[in-house]
């Protein structure tokens, strides 16, 4: 894959192949996960493609750039490692992580203990919403310190 370089920017020019095979790759993901849920689901197939397809479609097509576009447009901080910000963003997931691991013993003893019939989705939503908004209070906490 041959590409010009722009020596105002020190970045080089996207073929437009990368930007028409993001959307077709980005469209395919989609609509396989439309499928996906279609399968899956028992009533009105055709709304539950339509409907998870369309959720899916932003998500989709920002993978697809990730993996075909930005190769060209981002250049890559050679010192990433080195910065302050990720210095807080690594100490608050290795803390999220500990306190998610803590809260899911906590959770799964109090739920043998009492009997409680809970739903995998509930349960799994509640992990992530925990983990992210423990990530999120702790990389503020992290920043705030500015350590």
């Amino acid at each position: 894959m041959s590409s010009t370089l722009n020596t105002a920017t020190g970045k080089r020019k996207v073929p437009i192949r990368a930007y028409i095979l993001t959307v077709v790759v980005g469209v395919a993901l989609a609509t396989a996960f439309g499928v996906a849920a279609a399968l899956f689901r028992e009533e009105s197939r055709v709304l539950s493609f339509g409907v998870f397809t369309a959720v899916a479609l932003g998500p989709a097509l920002s993978l697809s750039w990730l993996l075909l576009v930005s190769r060209y447009t981002v250049s890559l901080d050679r010192h990433a490692g080195e910065n302050v910000e990720n210095l807080w963003i690594t100490n608050a997931t290795s803390g999220a992580g500990t306190d998610t691991f803590a809260a899911c013993g906590i959770a799964l003893a109090a739920i043998a203990v009492t009997g409680l019939d809970i739903s995998g989705t509930a349960a799994l939503g509640g992990v992530l919403v925990l983990m992210l908004v423990d990530t999120g209070v702790r990389y503020l906490v992290e920043k705030r310190r500015g350590r």
